[in-house]
């Protein structure tokens, strides 16, 4: 038998707790740093967007300026062509922001409703006609409105606030949209990638789920997070959203009421990282993010555009019927630049527009609709793709890549007519592809 000292004892168990106390400090101020490391990097991306949504309003504001002055036709329609162009670039800052940074919803209204209108009265101007005094009216409005805003979100950049949108902001529920809402829809983030606000969802069910079920559908998407109900979206997508908060980051999930559905969801990223990633990093990222979204049932996706950010690369995808690329049924893919992991995802266009489409047959050949292309152009790739055209009309065109020297183009000629529905060029930038 061994006998234990009791002086042993008494002086061992004081130093055993005391060793114990100092590694439960080291992991207490170890995990602390990694929970304000990965704060500093979302406060650091939050930054990063505000100011680029803040210079591209008060570009916006200048472009709106230079139309009161602009009398000749080809500079209205360049200046029309910078409006649409800014209008896209603040959206693409504003979808960005954590929603309790911006009033996303009025002020993304503004911003694709602003870019419409500039694209519609740029056709027009290119068809020869003129404005009219109530045209020149309305971007007199535009110009008031964008004002405000440039001088509010410049402000913020100076003093480190984050104010909101007005609530009473031009294109409210009491203003006449009579002329607004027929104009096709914003294209940013490659083309067509901005749902139509104001339809009606044809993608989900009509089985309603309640809180319940939505919480027991978001924890078992993420089995290793322990999420809290923050409560009901009323939107034209309703939602249940939940959230989670730990040593893995901050977490946001939303779920929808009809059907039950994975609707967006979001992420801390690892690092920092924002270099374009070479062809292999290239090919892990969208292995993952395909491999994804299949395990989550979206079916056959057809990769379009990236974008490079803070940690993290936002993928493309648009759906596919029958070999027809469906430009509108988008899913926006978030994958950890290190882990090559997904940490997001937004299927708002996809929810939106996703059902089984009538797709009739093209009457122009691949090589009929190629013939109308400019001579100056080197057809590269072509593919069938239904584009939208309003917020209720698809056209399916022959889509094709093409080089002009150095320059890249996507031009979706009617397979039907043969007209050039869109003419499109792919701007390489550090922040990935942008089609303007």
């Amino acid at each position: 038998m061994i006998r234990v000292s009791k002086k042993i004892w008494l002086f061992g168990l004081p130093a055993i707790l005391l060793i114990g106390l100092a590694v439960m400090t080291v992991l207490f101020f170890r995990q602390r740093n990694t929970i304000a490391e990965q704060q500093r990097v979302i406060e650091a991306q939050t930054e990063s967007a505000y100011r680029a949504l803040s210079n591209d309003l008060n570009d916006l504001n200048v472009a709106l300026s230079k139309l009161e002055a602009a009398s000749t036709p080809a500079r209205l329609s360049k200046t029309f062509s910078d409006v649409k162009r800014l209008s896209a670039g603040a959206a693409r800052a504003l979808s960005l922001l954590p929603v309790t940074h911006a009033d996303d919803e009025g002020l993304m209204q503004f911003l694709t409703r602003t870019g419409d209108y500039a694209e519609s009265l740029m056709d027009r101007v290119l068809s020869g006609q003129m404005l009219t005094e109530e045209q020149i009216g309305s971007l007199g409005d535009l110009k008031t409105c964008c004002s405000g805003l440039a001088e509010r979100y410049d402000g913020g950049c100076m003093d480190g606030a984050f104010p909101k949108a007005p609530e009473d902001g031009f294109y409210g529920g009491e203003t006449d949209e009579e002329n607004i809402t027929d104009y096709p829809t914003l294209l940013y983030d490659g083309p067509f990638s901005e749902s139509s606000e104001q339809a009606e969802p044809l993608g989900l069910p009509d089985e309603t789920v309640d809180e319940a079920e939505a919480f027991r559908i978001a924890q078992a998407l993420f089995p290793d997070r322990t999420l809290q109900a923050d409560g009901r979206t009323e939107s034209t997508i309703v939602t249940y959203d939940f959230s989670a908060s730990d040593k893995n980051g901050e977490l946001c999930v939303s779920i929808t009421e009809r059907g039950g559905l994975l609707l967006y969801f979001m992420g801390t990223p690892s690092g920092t990282k924002d270099d374009p990633p070479d062809d292999a990093e290239s090919e892990r990222l969208h292995k993952a993010a395909s491999k994804y979204l299949e395990e989550h049932g979206f079916g056959k996706m057809e990769p379009s555009y990236a974008q490079y950010y803070a940690g993290t690369v936002v993928l493309n995808y648009a759906a596919v019927q029958n070999g027809v690329i469906l430009y509108a049924d988008l899913v926006k893919v978030y994958v950890d630049r290190i882990t090559q992991q997904v940490i997001g995802l937004d299927a708002m266009n996809y929810r939106f527009h996703h059902r089984e489409r009538d797709l009739s047959e093209p009457i122009l050949t691949e090589a009929d609709a190629k013939n109308t292309l400019s001579d100056a152009l080197t057809p590269a790739h072509t593919a069938l793709a239904l584009i939208p055209k309003s917020n209720t009309r698809e056209i399916l065109c022959y889509e094709f890549k093409c080089t002009r020297g150095e320059t890249f183009f996507i031009v979706y000629v009617n397979a039907r007519t043969g007209a050039e529905e869109e003419i499109f060029e792919v701007l390489n930038s550090d922040e990935g592809d942008l089609v303007v």
